[in-house]
């Protein structure tokens, strides 16, 4: 089964949706780490995703000092906008080579220097659709939903899914 690694905006995105149930019903196991967890700073979204650490469907990673000073390094190389969180995220998937998931433009062009697998949003609508857990009609209305609430999602490609799941 794929493990893919959650950066902080793939959670705020698919709560502010309300889709959190249906991503964890996906056939891929689900790791984060500690900082995208402190990162949630609203107290719904907090307890939307502790509920799914409690049962075991989000597994938190957490980090020794040695590996801190890893991802402190690692940002110092990175320069631009990549944060302590997503280093974490970032380099929790390139040791373990697990997907990571992310909205942010920075740590995806980063990550994927490095030889890390990166996917978003785009991806999650397109498994959720494909494993049949919504159809192509709620993706079509969830999208334009988070549309509402993302203003740096990738447009033209969710026009592109938009039309092909209106067919």
């Amino acid at each position: 089964m794929e493990i893919v690694v959650n950066d902080t905006n793939i959670f705020i995105d698919l709560h502010s949706i309300r889709l959190l149930d249906q991503f964890f019903e996906l056939p891929i196991t689900v790791h984060t780490v500690d900082f995208v967890i402190n990162e949630l700073t609203d107290e719904v979204q907090f307890k939307a995703i502790n509920k799914y650490i409690e049962n075991g469907k989000l597994k938190v990673q957490s980090f020794e000092a040695d590996e801190l000073l890893e991802i402190i390094e690692l940002q110092s190389k990175a320069g631009g906008n990549v944060s302590i969180p997503d280093c974490a995220v970032w380099n929790y998937a390139k040791k373990h080579n697990y997907t990571l998931l992310t909205g942010d433009g920075q740590l995806r062009k980063k990550a994927i220097e490095s030889n890390v697998t990166v996917k978003g949003i785009i991806y999650i609508f397109d498994h959720l659709v494909e494993s049949e857990i919504i159809t192509p009609q709620y993706a079509v209305i969830k999208l334009q939903e988070l549309m509402k609430h993302n203003s740096r999602l990738p447009k033209s490609i969710i026009q592109e899914r938009i039309e092909k799941w209106r067919e």
